[in-house]
């Protein structure tokens, strides 16, 4: 006999020895024991997921000698010329060949004929969407109301084809696609039955390149046999074979989130050196972080999900922990459409070489929350005055710790060789203050003895520090601001320009105010006003100069130094939220208590 594939030698002859369809044989199977047989049925799916082998062992359980069974017994004639193929009441009609109407007159004409020596007659068609419209119709009424000796089975791959009159006349059964583990174990199966030993990577690169097809892993195996001789390694056999091996994606992906522009480079010529289609290789590359992506969201649940070995699963979660779900879904988008670039380029080679160098150069990204949360320590490590490392902060930048508190009654310890930033910072007591948002509250008392007017003038820069752990967005609009005049009951504050509108909003004034009593120990009616340029400066150069203090003075906070120094950005323009623009403030409402 002569020698026969291993997609036909090792083709199912049972139900139960159908791969990955468990929905329809154990839907056939329980139809033929409660004898609900129909007349006609439409297999729909892929390619090589067993369509045909279905349609044949469906026809043998039918057609068996030893009675309509869910079991055939693949021994007697009719089943073995249903297996070879040559059975004269089993008819294989391939559509594509066979699609005129006068195709289908002949058929409506054989079909009143009774079957020679079986049970039934069964008409197998192959590809029936390559029928014509008028075939079609000419079949419609034999399909509604065919003898009772006559069943018709069609598969086709592309059932969007088929008109509705035919689908509403036979039992669909969609075939799914063959899961990667499923086609792994039945290769290794059919590989040790031909006394081969193929390792798990391999076959693991067999069962991604048939895309859930038996039919396609069953030749790749085929050729892989074939190929395969003790002094080739399992990446010599699959170059052979021309299928991407998996060492050389992850190489790319490593590449990529390590920003290795080199390694790029090497995996594209690699790629063109072993002929390998780039479209292909983009496929994979993009499963690659799709698995990365998977990994890094899932917490070990999804990864039981994925149809890779364990050891790939293992690499997988090493290099998800080297950067963010946010960049690899980055990755996936460049990579979707970059697809499209390698598809319609002249020179797909550079257009792969470009993908990989552009993705290799793109930012790490983060949470949106990862930062709201670094901000958050941030700032209450500010709020309670100290970097966050533990230090104090204090306004010349450099960082000293926590004085012992003084004995009651006795005045501190004036600092050493104090700097001209640290001379003029007092250490007032925090007052039982109140401040919108999320700022904690002092516990401690306003000062017994409230200021005098001079002394307010005086004290000014010293409650700016002071301000700047409660708020520090307004201590920097004050921060290059003095005090115009104070009296008893009032005081005017002369501020920057480019300050002076979001100072004058009633909510601003009153976070002033509010703070004013707290720290001065008396309340005084505000009032905000634009401070005087320098002597020597007119037009618009008081505005730049105005702007440029603004700036500066915002950039010189701590509190924009860290955040700066956390994200690595730099400072473009000093805006306020639109939500906070002069006169749109809204009052928050208290909380109910």
């Amino acid at each position: 006999m002569s020698y026969l594939v291993i997609a036909r030698k090792w083709r199912p002859q049972s139900f139960e020895e159908l791969v990955g369809q468990p929905h329809v044989t154990r839907t056939l199977g329980n139809a033929i024991r409660s004898n609900r047989i129909a007349h006609a049925y439409l297999f729909t799916g892929a390619r090589g997921v067993g369509k045909t082998s279905v349609a044949r062992i469906l026809a043998k359980a039918l057609n068996c000698e030893t009675g309509i069974t869910a079991v055939p017994c693949n021994v007697c004639s009719n089943c073995v010329e249903i297996t070879r193929g040559n059975s004269v009441d089993v008819l294989e009609i391939d559509g594509a060949s066979n699609r005129g109407i006068d195709n289908i007159r002949e058929l409506r004409e054989t079909v009143r004929y009774r079957p020679a020596k079986s049970r039934y007659k069964i008409y197998i068609i192959d590809e029936v969407h390559m029928l014509t419209t008028e075939a079609f119709n000419a079949l419609l009424k034999t399909l509604e109301e065919p003898p009772e000796h006559v069943i018709f089975i069609f598969a086709t791959t592309e059932p969007h084809k088929i008109p509705a009159t035919i689908l509403s006349r036979c039992q669909r059964f969609d075939f799914r696609r063959i899961p990667a583990g499923l086609l792994v174990d039945h290769l290794k199966a059919i590989s040790e039955k031909e006394q081969a030993n193929l390792s798990d990577p391999v076959l693991y690169a067999i069962a991604r390149e048939a895309d859930g097809s038996m039919r396609d892993a069953q030749s790749l195996l085929e050729q892989m046999l074939s190929f395969s001789r003790e002094d080739l390694t399992d990446e010599q056999v699959l170059d052979v074979l021309g299928v991407i091996d998996r060492s050389t994606v992850q190489r790319a992906g490593k590449a990529v989130i390590e920003g290795d522009v080199r390694a790029c480079l090497d995996v594209v010529d690699d790629l063109y050196r072993r002929g390998i289609d780039n479209r292909r290789f983009c496929r994979q590359l993009c499963d690659h972080f799709r698995n990365l992506l998977v990994i890094s969201l899932g917490e070990g649940e999804a990864e039981r999900r994925l149809d890779l070995p364990e050891e790939e699963k293992k690499l997988l979660g090493e290099e998800a922990k080297r950067t963010t779900p946010e960049t690899l879904y980055l990755y996936f988008q460049t990579i979707m459409k970059g697809e499209e670039d390698i598809r319609r380029s002249t020179v797909p080679k550079i257009a792969l070489e470009m993908l990989l160098l552009r993705m290799a150069q793109l930012p790490r990204l983060e949470a949106l929350q990862g930062l709201i949360d670094k901000l958050s320590v941030l700032e209450r490590a500010f709020r309670e005055g100290k970097t966050p490392s533990g230090e104090l902060r204090v306004p010349s930048g450099k960082a000293r710790p926590l004085p012992a508190p003084a004995p009651s009654g006795e005045a501190p310890p004036p600092a050493e060789n104090p700097g001209p930033a640290e001379a003029r910072v007092p250490v007032p007591k925090e007052p039982d203050v109140e401040f919108d948002g999320d700022e904690e509250r002092s516990e401690e008392v306003s000062p017994s003895v409230p200021a005098a007017p001079g002394e307010v003038t005086e004290r000014w820069p010293s409650f700016v520090e002071w301000l700047g752990v409660k708020d520090p967005v307004l201590a920097a609009e004050l921060m290059q601001s003095r005090v115009g005049s104070v009296s008893d009951d009032s005081l005017e504050v002369e501020v920057l320009e480019v300050f002076e509108g979001q100072l004058k909003d009633p909510q601003a004034l009153a976070k002033i105010s509010e703070a004013v009593q707290a720290f001065f120990g008396k309340a005084r009616r505000l009032a905000v006003s634009k401070k005087p340029p320098a002597e020597g400066a007119s037009g618009p150069q008081k505005a730049r100069k105005s702007k440029a203090a603004g700036k500066r003075s915002v950039m010189e906070h701590p509190v924009v130094q860290q955040a700066l120094e956390i994200l690595g950005g730099e400072l473009v323009d000093i805006r306020r939220p639109k939500t906070e623009k002069a006169g749109s403030r809204k009052e928050t409402p208290p909380a109910e208590e």
